[in-house]
């Protein structure tokens, strides 16, 4: 499945980016810009990946590599399932990097 970005959010980005006054999507696609976004899975960065997804889709840029770690200090192992299927959605090459111990410093 791949991620579909509601009409609604499409207009908030044509309207960013007419309010910006310049070309940088179109240099970024002539340039072939490679872009690295660190998603969290919060909305700021899952907003961010949709915006990536718009300029890939209207001006094709470079599909943006995204990344996410988990520190493994909880489990959250739901979340983690949830974000994996978001980062799959997209189509967007990603890593997802899941720490397997702590090191802690010991006095």
């Amino acid at each position: 499945m791949i991620l579909e970005i509601p009409t609604t959010i499409t207009k908030i980005f044509v309207t960013v980016l007419a309010r910006m006054g310049n070309n940088l999507p179109q240099q970024w696609a002539e340039n072939k810009t490679e872009f690295l976004i660190a998603y969290s899975g919060g909305k700021d960065s899952s907003i961010l990946v949709l915006f990536f997804k718009y300029l890939k889709d209207t001006y094709n840029i470079q599909p943006p590599t995204l990344f996410y770690l988990s520190h493994g200090i909880r489990s959250i192992d739901t979340e983690e399932k949830e974000i994996l299927q978001f980062l799959k959605s997209t189509g967007f090459p990603y890593h997802f990097v899941k720490k397997k111990f702590q090191n802690f410093l010991l006095n």
